[in-house]
């Protein structure tokens, strides 16, 4: 046990007990690894602003951009702005590049408050995590990001023409992608909320309409170009992302979320058994009890399995304790015939020498 714990404390610290842990310990572990990220940043930043990689990188960023710009130029406006653009375009793809490594940082700084089944869930949802944020990046740069740029320079008219002023595109498209690189964790954080019993999958589930026209609001809120195709777009993603958290989350909380069917209908029964002609009221109720029913019948089937399942193994263990006592019975007779045959012998020599 002891080189057990051993061994878990040396894997960064992760896993130690917080009570044992001082309580300014905790502030220099946030700081220890708010610090090891900013510098893996910043060296990032630093080897980005090279010419060669600076050049790809504006290759990769600005692909579907450099089209639509008069010989693929943007403009800097003081002769100081071009190494600020520079170093901010390193800086951003630096960013983009090691949201992973935050989140790992984030989940270790909280793992010693997990108890121990919670735990086990740390490195896969890092790589949930991880894999969502870079499916919404690759989402935005290959569907999104070229329409909405062909949708803003149809904008023009005969009257207006654009100075593509650099940093003001450079922020427009990272932050396109890191909209919908964050925006594609709401699976995971749909399934945590249910996961850690801070919501209930009927509360969420009764809430739809609340929660739809929220996400439009929340798309329309961080759609950084203002334009209705890339907001649209969003507001899409982010209900099939809802939905899909709710999806998996019924899949693997299957036993916990019909009991929390169960126990809401029986708390409706409780606390709103009123008398009402309300017909959207009257179909809440109706929906609950037949969620409520069709969830009990999932729970009788499930303890009648395991009944059947442990009533099984009862009968095989009776069935080997059985034979076992067959076979010990079997082998005390023939120890014995074994003996009186032994000692038959033994007489007839006897009386044979005499």
């Amino acid at each position: 046990m002891a080189e057990q714990q051993k061994a878990t404390e040396q894997q960064g610290g992760m896993f130690k007990d917080p009570k044992k842990i001082p309580f300014l310990q905790h502030f220099n572990e946030l700081r220890k690894r708010l610090t090891q990220y900013v510098i893996v940043l910043f060296l990032l930043s630093f080897l980005f602003y090279w010419q060669p990689i600076h050049e790809l990188i504006m290759r990769i960023i600005f692909r579907d951009v450099f089209p639509h710009i008069p010989d693929a130029q943007f403009a800097i406006m003081g002769i100081f702005d071009a190494m600020t653009f520079r170093f901010t375009v390193g800086v951003y793809a630096a960013l983009v590049i090691t949201i992973p490594l935050l989140m790992y940082h984030i989940f270790a700084f909280f793992a010693p408050a997990m108890k121990d089944r919670e735990r086990k869930w740390v490195f896969p949802v890092i790589g949930a995590a991880s894999g969502l944020f870079v499916t919404g990046v690759l989402f935005a740069y290959f569907l999104i990001l070229p329409t909405a740029v062909q949708w803003l320079v149809n904008q023009h008219t005969a009257f207006t023409y654009e100075v593509p002023r650099a940093q003001e595109w450079l922020s427009g498209v990272i932050l396109l992608l890191l909209a919908f690189g964050i925006s594609f964790e709401l699976p995971l954080v749909v399934f945590a909320l249910i996961a850690l019993g801070i919501v209930t999958y009927p509360a969420i589930r009764e809430s739809w309409r609340v929660v739809y026209v929220g996400l439009f609001v929340l798309a329309a809120i961080v759609t950084p170009d203002r334009g209705p195709v890339t907001m649209l777009a969003l507001a899409i993603a982010l209900l099939l992302l809802y939905e899909g958290g709710l999806f998996i989350a019924r899949l693997v909380l299957a036993k916990r979320i019909d009991e929390q069917y169960v126990d809401a209908y029986n708390e409706m029964l409780i606390y709103d058994n009123a008398p009402t002609n309300d017909r959207e009221k009257l179909a809440r109720r109706e929906r609950m009890r037949k969620h409520a029913e069709a969830a009990q019948k999932r729970i009788d089937a499930r303890e009648e399995a395991a009944s059947a399942s442990n009533d099984t193994e009862d009968a095989g263990e009776s069935d080997q304790g059985s034979t076992d006592s067959a076979v010990e019975a079997h082998t005390n007779t023939a120890s014995v015939t074994a003996t009186t045959v032994d000692t038959a012998s033994a007489d007839t020599g006897k009386g044979e020498s005499h």
